[in-house]
């Protein structure tokens, strides 16, 4: 017997908001900065094993020598899920301690918080590349 329910909302009912594209973004960063901190590690301890392994220094130079651009890459792309899960980290340590917890203030610091990470990222991007 089928009986003809609604069907709860679902994420395509809804228009994109603020908060939750920012809060969507916040788990997101945070889960590619774990897994670049285990990736990091796992390769500080592989090259820790023997470090007068002529093959790994081998490899390790063809890696850097002809895939530069993806190294810069991800390095940047680290740095932005950096500056972004730290911004909107203090954006919730403030919510934390009850301030801007109005909608409208909720709205208008989602948009200062994304203009502090993209400063953050470009001079940090400056600073890297002119020193």
């Amino acid at each position: 017997m089928k009986i003809n329910r609604p069907l709860s909302p679902h994420l395509t009912i809804y228009k994109p908001q603020l908060t939750s594209t920012l809060s969507i973004f916040h788990r997101i960063s945070g889960v590619f900065l774990a897994i670049m901190v285990f990736f990091s590690i796992l390769f500080l301890k592989i090259g820790d094993l023997n470090l007068t392994f002529y093959y790994l220094y081998r490899y390790a130079f063809f890696f850097t020598f002809y895939f530069y651009w993806l190294i810069l890459s991800v390095v940047n792309f680290s740095l932005l899920a950096l500056c972004y899960h730290m911004s909107n980290g203090i954006r919730h340590l403030l919510w934390d301690l009850g301030f801007f917890l109005e909608l409208s203030k909720v709205y208008t610091s989602g948009i200062i918080m994304l203009f502090c990470a993209a400063f953050l990222v470009v001079s940090n991007i400056i600073r890297f590349y002119f020193s």
